[in-house]
């Protein structure tokens, strides 16, 4: 009986033995059959649009007087990240340096001393001149399409025009732009007031057009009220600061982009 049981053992532990020596089994996980696809755009609003690489914008200057000539042609082009503007057939007889700057308000502003504008710099007396660069592409503010004018200027500002201004246009010219809707379907809808966006809005035929805010208001909750994200707010208004503050107006209108004449909201 002794012997048989440590048959009975010795035949446990070969079999242990092999057991341990064999390779590991590994599990094949289930195969997923299924066919998965991005989640679709919400029905109301497409996917944003990429600006594609090329000329988006010309101008062509005209003297603003006639006391002096001033000609050319401004062009912008998208590519390589940024925009890009380039003048190109310059000539003037003004005496002294110039300065090509874009502004979001319409030809006939008669001073840019109390204006925002973009301003590209002391230009050079060069027929041809390329390389006055925008700066990389700001997604968040889409297209620079809401400057609607070319605009030359002194750069020495004077201070003997009869109204008092200092940057007084020598040369206009109004931007045409050729870009796509890059946020087809932005459309903002009121959804009532709440914390953090209690401000008043300017509406036409019931849709907003501007909103005024308040103290204690968020650009977030903003956006969140009238349905777009903080990024369409941004979008929307170009040249505002994100630094917001109560009494501020923001535009809610693609058209109307840039705030030059956007109307605020009633007393």
């Amino acid at each position: 009986m002794p012997r048989l049981a440590t048959s009975v053992l010795g035949s446990i532990a070969l079999v242990l033995g092999l057991a341990a020596c064999s390779p590991p089994t590994t599990e094949t996980p289930p195969v997923d059959t299924a066919v998965h696809t991005d989640a679709p755009a919400p029905p109301d609003r497409a996917a944003d649009v990429v600006i594609p690489d090329g000329v988006i914008g010309t101008a062509e200057l005209t003297s603003a007087s006639g006391d002096n000539t001033i000609s050319g042609t401004v062009v912008v082009t998208a590519g390589g990240g940024g925009f890009d503007v380039a003048l190109k057939d310059f000539h003037s007889d003004v005496p002294g340096g110039l300065q090509l700057s874009f502004s979001p308000w319409s030809e006939t502003t008669t001073c840019l001393a109390d204006t925002y504008r973009f301003s590209f710099g002391n230009l050079s007396t060069d027929a041809n001149q390329t390389g006055l660069s925008m700066g990389p592409r700001d997604l968040s503010r889409g297209d620079p399409s809401y400057y609607l004018t070319a605009v030359i200027t002194a750069t020495a500002p004077s201070t003997t025009d009869p109204d008092g201004c200092v940057l007084t246009p020598r040369a206009v010219g109004t931007i045409t732009w050729d870009v796509p809707d890059t946020r087809p379907g932005l459309l903002a809808v009121d959804t009532g007031a709440r914390f953090g966006a209690g401000g008043a809005t300017a509406t036409t035929d019931g849709a907003p057009i501007s909103y005024r805010a308040v103290a204690g208001d968020t650009l977030n909750d903003i956006a969140d009220r009238f349905g777009i994200t903080d990024d369409d707010l941004g979008f929307l208004n170009p040249l505002t600061s994100r630094q917001l503050h109560a009494g501020d107006d923001l535009n809610l209108r693609v058209a109307l982009r840039g705030g030059a004449s956007v109307p605020p909201p009633s007393a």
